[in-house]
């Protein structure tokens, strides 16, 4: 089976790998009346996003030194920048800077990567295309565990 010319399993486990974000964000709206319940989902929350630019930037780094005798530097560079960021934003939050904006350098990580892997001409048509769907998936949850902050 196929979706948008997607792949079946890849499709169910991309959508399956969202279930963690949807699940950080709702515990943090539910979470309100408890700020170290909120808290601790939002790291949750920050740690699976930097778990996944992580295993999206192997994905990169997988796809340049399968396809090439010899590997662009900028490409495996760029790869493992979005992994640095993200533990970054973790470690940032660890350290008692969890707000909504943090949140959203997250999301802005998301939507950077996402932007460069969808455009990436070493990757199928389905993978640019799931890449889409995943990375507006991601995105999406953060920025709705940013936005708890606000209530």
């Amino acid at each position: 089976m196929k979706l948008f010319g997607i792949p079946g399993a890849p499709l169910a486990l991309t959508l399956a790998g969202m279930a963690p974000f949807a699940a950080g964000a709702g515990v943090m709206w539910a979470a309100q009346a408890d700020p170290v319940l909120q808290a601790q989902s939002g790291l949750a929350l920050l740690v699976y996003g930097a778990v996944i630019l992580s295993f999206v930037g192997g994905l990169r780094w997988g796809a340049e030194v399968a396809g090439r005798e010899a590997p662009r530097a900028e490409v495996l560079g760029l790869s493992v920048i979005g992994s640095l960021a993200a533990w970054a934003l973790v470690l940032y939050g660890v350290l008692g800077a969890l707000g909504w904006q943090v949140f959203a350098a997250a999301a802005g990580a998301h939507l950077l990567h996402g932007f460069w892997d969808t455009g990436a001409a070493g990757l199928p048509a389905w993978m640019r295309r799931l890449r889409a769907i995943g990375t507006f998936g991601a995105a999406a949850a953060l920025l709705a565990g940013g936005a708890a902050y606000f209530a």
